[in-house]
């Protein structure tokens, strides 16, 4: 059994980014790892007493509320700490969009799935893809993938429905290539669509889940890192540092590599941030 923990970063009406991501464990590490992140979380609350109850990675990193009493510095190096913690620990699955780019996308797309024009379940069942992908070629596969979200109970349920009906558009997503003929055909049988995915996904408080914490972590530092391609060279110094947590966390990012070019592949491509490889 393996658990993917997902948050989100990103609205319309703060900008054209939106980011997706999490860190997948397996279930027999996941106390260890949430332990860990508890432990590390706790020693660094510790040296900064006046740091607040509910962490969140936007106001910590930016020094909002009780965070601004701490050094940047120290809260910049926390995140780092975490970023090479992340790499050990677990496989990272992501993605990140333009939202001018999906509505355009969307517009021009006829006989998309239920709920596919819903950036955020777009956003999910494309991890869900990924996740297929990568797991459905494990040799000894021990179990399925439990999708755990942050409490979303708008999205919650369509994304859960789109896992079950698991329709046949996604398929060029995760499709075996097999060689017939001399040439390559992708397949997926009726009985394996989102067969590693455990068909109804999950959501909880942050509050109560380590690993949903850092996911926010990872969502930021993505969208933020897509942000900042546009800022200009008065955000240089931010540009670097960001750049630096996503050198670290990119060799986990799972992606989606090679793929026939059919509607599905061709739409998560069109709707990406122009910055964002997939």
């Amino acid at each position: 059994m393996k658990f993917a923990y997902i948050d989100e970063s990103g609205e319309q009406d703060q900008g054209d980014v939106f980011t997706m991501a999490g860190i997948l464990v397996d279930a027999v590490k996941l106390r260890k790892w949430t332990d860990e992140f508890d432990k590390k979380l706790k020693e660094f609350k510790r040296l900064h007493p006046a740091s607040p109850d509910d962490f969140k990675t936007k106001a910590f990193i930016t020094g909002r509320g009780g965070w601004r009493k701490i050094k940047a510095e120290n809260r910049k190096q926390f995140l780092r700490d975490i970023c090479f913690w992340i790499a050990v620990c677990g496989k990272v699955y992501s993605y990140g969009m333009s939202f001018t780019a999906f509505k355009e996308a969307v517009a021009n797309n006829d006989n998309l799935p239920d709920n596919q024009d819903n950036y955020w379940v777009a956003s999910s069942l494309f991890i869900a893809s990924v996740i297929q992908k990568k797991n459905q070629k494990e040799v000894k596969n021990k179990g399925h993938t439990v999708l755990i979200f942050d409490d979303n109970k708008q999205h919650m349920p369509k994304l859960s429905d789109g896992i079950y009906r698991a329709d046949e558009w996604y398929d060029s997503l995760y499709a075996v290539p097999q060689k017939k003929s001399r040439q390559t055909v992708w397949t997926v049988k009726p009985d394996k669509r989102f067969d590693q995915i455990i068909n109804s996904a999950f959501s909880i408080n942050s509050k109560h889940s380590s690993l949903v914490q850092v996911a926010d972590i990872l969502s930021y530092i993505y969208r933020r890192h897509l942000e900042l391609f546009n800022e200009g060279e008065a955000y240089n110094g931010e540009q670097v540092y960001y750049q630096e947590l996503v050198n670290i966390l990119e060799p986990k990012r799972q992606k989606l590599g090679q793929c026939p070019n059919e509607p599905s592949v061709k739409f998560y491509k069109a709707v990406k941030h122009a910055n964002w490889e997939i």
